[in-house]
């Protein structure tokens, strides 16, 4: 292999290296989205169940219902995010291997460029 295709074969490398880190923040930003939403939620929650007066709400039973659907949207954010963990697991592997080789050959293209005679 000759300098040139090491050269280019590590700028492929270093390329496959950021597109799977970009992947990886994009599956740590909807994570993040999600758990702010569920925060969010929580809150609200916590903010209704320390209010002790009979509003409209409670008095038609309302609230009953809000709160069922606030824990339905938790349950369904916690899925979510269990589906992004399993999948940023994937990413973070790929991620690791790529990081690796880019390192690698960036190494080898250094040391074969350092090490050729000058004439």
């Amino acid at each position: 292999m000759n300098q040139g295709d090491l050269g280019r074969l590590a700028k492929l490398a270093a390329m496959k290296r950021d597109a799977d880190l970009q992947d990886l923040s994009k599956i740590s930003l909807q994570m993040n989205v999600l758990q702010t939403e569920i925060n969010a939620l929580r809150t609200k929650v916590r903010a209704r169940d320390e209010t002790v007066s009979l509003d409209p709400a409670r008095l038609t039973g309302v609230d009953v219902v809000w709160q069922r659907w606030v824990n339905g949207k938790i349950t369904s954010h916690q899925a979510r995010m269990a589906e992004l963990a399993l999948a940023r697991e994937m990413f973070v592997a790929r991620a690791r291997l790529s990081f690796g080789r880019a390192e690698v050959l960036d190494k080898l293209h250094e040391r074969n460029k350092s090490s050729r005679p000058k004439y």
